[in-house]
């Protein structure tokens, strides 16, 4: 289903395919040969959307341009299934494997592999031929990578990032979780509410 976005149609190479159930919305570009799966969601939130030559955005993923953040998929990358990519900058070549998550700001340079439920976080920079194993998180610019159980250095880390700075453009550091989650909500939901005049395309 292709939807009109905040006066903005989506643009589908002839010789792209999307899937009837895909969702692709807003100012979103799919490249020549690209494949958009069945349940894959493709949505130019508030930045715009690009997905290479030859790319794949297999089942269920969600590719996401938000914030001052676009999202672009270089030529030849494979998007796993159920894998989730906000805001970030995915260059050719590369592979994000199952349930991984690519966060806003990231910028990954061609040829990077990115593992069955890793993570990039937000501002990350991953160099040419770099590797994310799986379910590690990749933290900084230089990366850093984090195994499972030091999580918790990884969580210090993007804290000290600020992810809510790098998301939001708005610094929650001083608010409780619960405050900040309140904020971080009611911004969001107002945001999102700007959407109620999609149309289909």
């Amino acid at each position: 289903m292709l939807r009109q976005l905040r006066g903005h149609s989506p643009t589908v190479h002839p010789e792209a395919r999307v899937a009837p159930t895909a969702v692709v919305s807003g100012a979103v570009t799919i490249g020549p040969g690209a494949v958009v799966l069945d349940g894959a969601v493709i949505t130019a939130e508030s930045a715009s959307v690009e997905i290479g030559a030859e790319s794949i955005v297999m089942e269920n993923a969600v590719v996401r341009g938000a914030g001052s953040h676009p999202a672009v998929i270089g030529e030849r990358t494979m998007i796993g299934p159920g894998t989730h990519i906000t805001g970030a900058r995915i260059g050719g070549e590369c592979m994000i494997a199952t349930h991984s998550s690519v966060f806003n700001g990231a910028h990954l340079d061609d040829g990077v592999l990115v593992a069955i439920g890793a993570i990039v976080h937000v501002g990350t920079r991953l160099l040419e031929g770099d590797r994310v194993p799986m379910q590690h998180i990749a933290v900084g610019d230089p990366a850093e990578i984090y195994p499972p159980e030091r999580a918790a250095e990884a969580h210090r880390a993007v804290e000290r990032i600020g992810f809510t700075t790098q998301v939001f453009g708005h610094d929650t550091g001083d608010l409780s979780f619960r405050e900040s989650m309140a904020w971080l909500c009611g911004t969001y939901s107002r945001a999102l509410r700007r959407h109620g005049h999609e149309k289909e395309v």
